[in-house]
């Protein structure tokens, strides 16, 4: 039997708070015999939560008890100075001393990762962490992988060379193949791109041990081309919003065109079969849950509007990183390449 995988969860961040994600906690106690969670939030609000919950699921839930919140209007910096006894700060010192193996947090996305930088430090030979996040790829089945998607605005060649690596290891666990990875840029032809797009481009290249396939263009990112895509954070971020906003526009576009009249609510009927396939493959709740890789412990972001099933997803991504021992995993592909890099940049 595998070891029991412990997991705190912020339960006072994102839109929604404990209304949200006490209900996925439990659906992932359901899920995974070999899981226990530490529920960081007010308790009394919890517990009504919790209400008749099955004796063998409450077994394996601990609560320890905070009213103190951080809200998307708290500036990043303040968390340090007056809210080390929120539920984000608590949860993530929980990793630092090894109480948990990882937290989950849908709260200010600035906040979360300044705590992180401060409680956990970077894994050795990352300079900075990034945030990744998964997108559908419904042509090949599978997800794609896009880093950074906003920690780092002004990110330079080293960096996108980092993020590269760490971007292999999260991706090589679920990729059947040895991940290809792509650089994000305007065009294919080498003249393209910023000046640090290029430099990085020249550094993967000499990497013989990444699979660098060269550059991507904005209309290959879902096609399947690569499993993992490197941008700053200013593109990334970009990319990723913009996405959820066109499955928004296509699920409300195919709403309302289905209402029109009765012949069109025919064809739409006997096409619920596809279109709940099409639904379940590009609905974002199943690629909720960015992860803050290079620190030396697992942070896992929640989208702050998900619901009960997206909160869900984030915890999944959280387990499967534990599963995967990813900051170690990381530590040892960035010390093993070391030699390689240095000589590449």
């Amino acid at each position: 039997m595998s070891r029991l995988k412990r997991i705190a969860i912020d339960v006072m961040g994102g839109d929604f708070g404990p209304t949200v994600v006490v209900p996925a906690a439990l659906k992932s106690l359901a899920v995974h015999p070999d899981l226990s969670l530490v529920l960081v939030g007010d308790q009394p609000r919890i517990e009504e939560l919790l209400g008749h919950t099955a004796t063998r699921l409450r077994q394996r839930l601990e609560i320890v008890h905070t009213a103190v919140s951080i809200d998307d209007n708290t500036r990043p910096e303040a968390v340090l100075r007056k809210y080390k006894d929120s539920s984000m700060y608590l949860a993530v010192d929980m990793v630092r001393d090894a109480r948990v193996d990882a937290c989950v947090s849908a709260g200010n996305t600035g906040a979360l990762l300044l705590t992180g930088r401060h409680l956990l430090k970077t894994v050795p030979g990352i300079s900075k962490p990034a945030i990744i996040a998964s997108i559908p790829v419904p042509t090949s089945n599978h997800r794609c992988y896009l880093l950074d998607v906003g920690a780092n605005i002004d990110t330079q060649a080293p960096q996108l060379v980092e993020f590269a690596v760490m971007g292999a290891v999260l991706a090589a666990s679920t990729c059947p193949h040895t991940p290809r990875i792509g650089l994000l840029n305007i065009g294919q032809e080498e003249h393209k791109g910023t000046v640090q797009i290029k430099l990085a481009a020249q550094a993967l290249e000499k990497l013989d041990s990444l699979n660098y396939i060269g550059f991507i263009e904005g209309n290959e990112i879902f096609d399947g081309k690569a499993d993992v895509i490197v941008c700053d954070g200013f593109a990334g971020n970009v990319v990723i919003k913009s996405s959820a906003g066109v499955v928004s526009v296509i699920k409300n576009v195919m709403q309302e065109c289905a209402g029109r009249d009765w012949l069109r609510r025919l064809c739409a009927w006997l096409s619920a079969p596809l279109l709940l396939d099409l639904n379940t493959q590009i609905d974002p709740a199943r690629f909720n849950g960015a992860s803050l890789l290079g620190l030396q412990g697992i942070i896992v972001k929640s989208h702050g509007n998900a619901r009960t099933e997206g909160f869900f997803h984030a915890i999944e991504q959280a387990v499967r990183e534990v599963m995967d021992n990813v900051p170690d995993r990381i530590a040892s592909r960035m010390a093993s390449l070391a030699p390689e890099t240095g000589a590449a940049l």
